[in-house]
C-alpha cells in the first residue's frame, strides 16, 4: 500500500465508522422521549452537535489506524527526520484553524437554539412552583388551587414560576428537556409547552441535601377537558 492511498483508506473506514455509530444511536437513542416543543430545539442543537462529533472522531479514528498499518517504524531513529520534512506544521494549523471554525458555529448553533426557548415570555397558563427539601408544591392562580401534582394541558405554552423556600433546586423533566433552578427570595420563570399527553416525573437536578435522590414529583399533561376537571378539584 502507498501514501497516496490514504484518502481512499479513510473514506472508507471512516465511513464505515460513522456508519456504526448512526446505527448504535439508533438502537440505543441519547434522548428519552420528546415530549414538549422546547424539546425539538434542544434535540435539534443536541443532533447537529451529534453528527459533528461522529464525523471528527471518525475521521481522526480513520486516520489513526491508516498510520499505525502504514507508518509502523522498522528502526526508529529514522522517524523523527522524516517528520521534521514532512508537511506535518501544515496539518496542525489547518487542523486548529478547522476546529476554530466547528466550535464558533457550534457556538452559534446554540445561541440560535436558546433564544427560541426564551425570546417568547407569553404563555397561556402561569403556574407556581414552590421547592423546598424534599418536595414540590403547585398553585394555579387562575383557579385558585394548590397540589402536590402538576397537570399541564397539551398544546398550551405553560409559565412555571419557580420559587424555593430554602435551598437551591432545581426542575428538570426529562421528556420536556430544558430545567431551571429555583432560587430562595427569586421567582424565576421558565416556559413549557407540552405536546404528548401521559405522566412524567419532575426530578431536582441540583444537589440540594440529604433527600436530593428522592426529591421528585408527578407530572401528568392532559387534554383541554381533563385538564380543567383535575385542576378544578378542591385537592389534587
Amino acid at each position: 500500500m502507498k501514501n497516496k492511498s490514504v484518502f481512499p483508506f479513510v473514506a472508507v473506514v471512516g465511513g464505515l465508522i460513522a456508519f456504526g455509530m448512526y446505527k448504535a444511536f439508533t438502537v440505543f437513542p441519547t434522548m428519552p422521549l420528546q415530549a414538549s416543543v422546547q424539546a425539538e430545539s434542544v434535540d435539534g442543537a443536541w443532533n447537529g452537535l451529534l453528527i459533528v462529533e461522529t464525523s471528527i472522531y471518525a475521521l481522526v479514528m480513520s486516520f489513526l489506524l491508516y498510520c499505525l498499518v502504514m507508518f509502523r517504524a522498522a528502526k526508529r531513529e529514522e522517524q523523527g527526520d522524516k517528520f521534521d520534512r514532512s508537511r506535518g506544521r501544515f496539518v496542525e494549523v489547518a487542523w486548529v484553524l478547522v476546529s476554530l471554525a466547528l466550535t464558533l458555529s457550534l457556538a452559534a448553533l446554540g445561541a440560535h437554539e436558546l433564544r427560541a426557548l426564551i425570546s417568547d415570555p407569553s404563555a397561556d397558563i402561569v403556574v407556581e412552583v414552590h421547592a423546598q427539601q424534599f418536595s414540590w408544591e403547585f398553585y394555579y392562580p387562575e383557579t385558585k388551587q394548590y397540589g402536590t401534582k402538576l397537570f399541564m394541558e397539551k398544546g398550551k405554552r405553560h409559565r412555571i414560576v419557580l420559587t424555593s423556600k430554602d435551598v437551591v433546586h432545581s426542575f428538570w423533566v426529562p421528556e420536556f428537556r430544558v430545567k431551571q433552578d429555583a432560587v430562595p427570595g427569586k421567582a424565576v420563570s421558565l416556559i413549557l409547552t407540552p405536546t404528548v399527553t401521559g405522566k412524567y416525573t419532575i426530578m431536582c437536578n441540583q444537589l440540594c441535601g440529604w433527600g436530593h435522590t428522592d426529591m421528585q414529583g408527578a407530572v401528568e399533561v392532559d387534554e383541554h377537558d381533563d385538564f380543567v376537571n383535575n385542576t378544578k378539584a378542591s385537592d389534587f
